[in-house]
């Protein structure tokens, strides 16, 4: 546990210290500034663009929660490339597999300690959009966040560890950054999000066994509006429990396997 913990320190630092721990900084609090601005601009104007002329408060509360949740589920995706993706790649693209691999080090606690480092990183980026987020609604509407908002955070939390699972098994394929961010975006966004509309479309199914699916779960615990899915039916009331659980369960099978796998190639990995 030493040794882990060791690891995990060390590798916090080295995300601290690089440029895409502030390039994600940078575009976070971009981010939370516009959202600030917009809440602010737009909290007695939005009922227009929905049709009505005013919406009761609290109803509107939980619609600009909703907006706000629904801009940062798309955050562990992009933190995910940037702290996931050269995770491991990095190590031999840079040679410094060549120094770390040698030494008395478990690569299974090598593996947990720099996942963990990123899963930590990726959660002080969502820290400080939640900053804003809490700050801004909670003095718009002069209230505590409803219990919908912790359902939320702590399904956002497992899709972080989920997303970040699938980042680091890819990252263990490869010998080279590049093909590790490239190889990320396609699954994410070409075979889970194009994936999911081919099949909705010519079968109309919702594959909910795809992760991004499952993400959206994440603002939907607030309105049950899924905006990739054209088969179902908008409704400002929440999703029913059992979405809730099967998204959960979905999300924690691709965290299990992913990590399992990816562990498995980290450990057979070479340096040639």
């Amino acid at each position: 546990m030493s040794k882990l913990s060791t690891i995990y320190f060390q590798y916090i630092k080295n995300y601290y210290r690089s440029k895409s721990f502030y390039l994600m900084l940078f575009l976070i609090l971009v981010i939370g500034v516009m959202m600030v601005y917009f809440s602010l601009r737009y909290v007695n104007t939005l009922p227009r663009f929905l049709g009505s002329t005013s919406l009761p408060p609290s109803l509107k509360e939980t619609l600009f929660y909703y907006i706000w949740t629904f801009i940062l589920a798309n955050v562990p995706v992009f933190a995910s490339v940037f702290f996931g993706s050269p995770a491991l790649s990095s190590e031999i693209e840079n040679r410094t597999a060549y120094y770390i691999f040698p030494l008395p080090i478990n690569r299974y606690k090598l593996y947990i300690g720099k996942y963990l480092a990123a899963v930590t990183v990726t959660l002080i980026i969502v820290a400080i959009y939640t900053v804003f987020e809490l700050g801004t609604l909670g003095f718009i509407f002069k209230n505590l966040p409803s219990i919908d908002f912790y359902y939320s955070l702590g399904l956002l939390i497992l899709f972080i560890l989920s997303i970040m699972s699938i980042t680091f098994m890819i990252s263990a394929i490869f010998n080279k950054n590049t093909y590790a961010y490239i190889s990320v975006f396609i699954i994410y966004y070409i075979v889970f999000e194009a994936g999911s509309l081919i099949i909705e479309l010519l079968y109309k199914v919702t594959p909910t066994y795809l992760l991004n699916e499952a993400a959206t779960i994440i603002d939907r615990v607030y309105m049950n509006i899924n905006t990739t899915d054209f088969l179902a039916k908008p409704s400002i009331s929440p999703a029913p429990f059992s979405d809730v659980i099967l998204a959960m369960l979905v999300m924690l099978i691709y965290l299990v396997v992913s990590f399992i796998i990816g562990m498995f190639l980290f450990e057979r990995k070479e340096v040639s």
